[in-house]
């Protein structure tokens, strides 16, 4: 990426009117990953639109990143994609510091023993979005599990007072 060059057409056309584009990078076997002040868009299919609030992880190697979409719905299972960066550019630092900063609050909570949840609040748009992750093992699906996160999360909000 170019600091003072202007982007290509097709990295242009990628980032929507409104949001401000941050950094590219070409991927094999073709196409460009843009991040915005707002999303990451892979080129995968249709281009797949990711809002930062919603990337539970980005992994980088010197090939490809991979992304972790955490979904907010309960039982919902994550879902990962993985682009080979052809050339990254500033696209690795950016996804670093976008996903990062997001995280306003982590925190985990015991459940059964050892067995817990994590516990995330992310910026998203004006306000805060919390999901509740349990730990391999545990069912999101009980009931009273449920109950004892929700509990765990009121008293996690009340305390941080949000």
């Amino acid at each position: 990426m170019g600091l003072l060059r202007r982007p290509p057409a097709e990295v242009r056309n990628v980032a929507p009117s409104g949001e401000r584009l941050l950094a590219w990078g070409r991927v094999t076997p073709g196409g460009v990953a843009v991040a915005t002040d707002a999303a990451l868009y892979l080129p995968i299919g249709d281009t797949v639109r990711l809002a930062w609030d919603l990337i539970a992880k980005a992994t980088f190697s010197e090939a490809a990143v991979l992304v972790v979409e955490g979904r907010p719905e309960p039982n919902a299972r994550d879902r990962a994609w993985r682009v080979v960066l052809e050339e990254p550019g500033a696209l690795p630092t950016v996804v670093y510091e976008r996903v990062t900063s997001s995280v306003v609050v982590s925190e985990r909570v015991a459940l059964r023993g050892e067995l817990g949840a994590r516990i995330v609040a992310r910026r998203a748009g004006e306000g805060l979005r919390w999901t509740v992750t349990f730990d391999a093992g545990l069912d999101p699906r009980d009931p009273v599990l449920r109950a004892e996160a929700d509990e765990a999360l009121a008293e996690l909000r009340a305390t941080l007072g949000v």
